[in-house]
């Protein structure tokens, strides 16, 4: 019981400094009010976590951690699998399938991770904004959204790496491909939540069609770039059919 009073007060922490981190800003807002709006005592926060930064800390790094696990899901259940079952063949970081049908279920599962990928986005809106905020300051987390990088490159720890070449496939990000799929990849998403409910007050569209004409774009931008060039016929054809 004294562990879910402690869980439900540390959230309570969280949830408050995301509500005045995006109303008042990251620099403005002070201890106290984070105190005020979770109904906690000051000294309750220090005592989950060691300042201001530290619960932005907190923040970022749950963002991220999320995003990887949907990701390696994703790679583990598919990509990893579909080697496995002789469905596709990887050069280097290019995609190369046996034939059509594999293509076919590779599309079909991409785009449910795509969905997953935005509804996430956008129900941790708040925070994204407040990451973008601060990396355009020459502050702490100047360089928190390249932390996204690190899932692109090649370390001992990168899971993405281990899980690719633990099925017999060399695996490695070219610095082009590095480059895509952090402005054209990575930055669109982080775009589209950040000014989501800004665009929808410009748009007479619902947040279905918002969300389904931008994962129409983000398919466009993605899947011709991470496909051989021996498969893109088929990419082709589907957007002619």
């Amino acid at each position: 019981m004294e562990q879910l009073e402690n869980n439900e007060s540390r959230e309570r922490i969280l949830n408050a400094s995301i509500a005045l981190f995006s109303e008042k800003g990251f620099d403005a807002t002070r201890v106290n009010e984070i105190a005020e709006a979770a109904k906690v005592n000051k000294a309750l926060i220090y005592y989950y976590f060691k300042s201001k930064e530290d619960i932005l800390d907190c923040l970022i790094d749950s963002l991220f951690k999320s995003v990887t696990s949907i990701a390696m899901d994703f790679i583990h259940e598919n990509i990893v699998q579909m080697v496995k079952d002789g469905r596709l063949d990887i050069n280097t970081d290019r995609l190369h399938f046996i034939n059509e049908e594999a293509f076919d279920f590779f599309l079909q599962q991409a785009n449910i991770y795509f969905e997953k990928l935005i509804e996430y986005v956008l129900e941790h809106r708040d925070i994204i904004r407040i990451l973008l905020l601060e990396s355009l300051k020459n502050g702490k987390h100047h360089d928190g959204l390249f932390r996204l990088t690190d899932f692109l490159k090649e370390k001992e720890n990168n899971p993405l790496y281990k899980i690719i070449r633990d099925v017999g496939k060399y695996f490695d990000f070219s610095e082009d491909m590095k480059l895509y799929k952090f402005f054209f990849s990575f930055m669109p998403l982080i775009n589209f939540a950040a000014y989501f409910d800004d665009y929808k007050k410009s748009s007479s569209l619902s947040d279905q069609e918002v969300c389904s004409s931008f994962l129409r774009s983000l398919r466009m931008v993605t899947f011709p770039f991470i496909i051989s060039e021996k498969d893109i016929w088929m990419w082709h054809k589907k957007n002619i059919e």
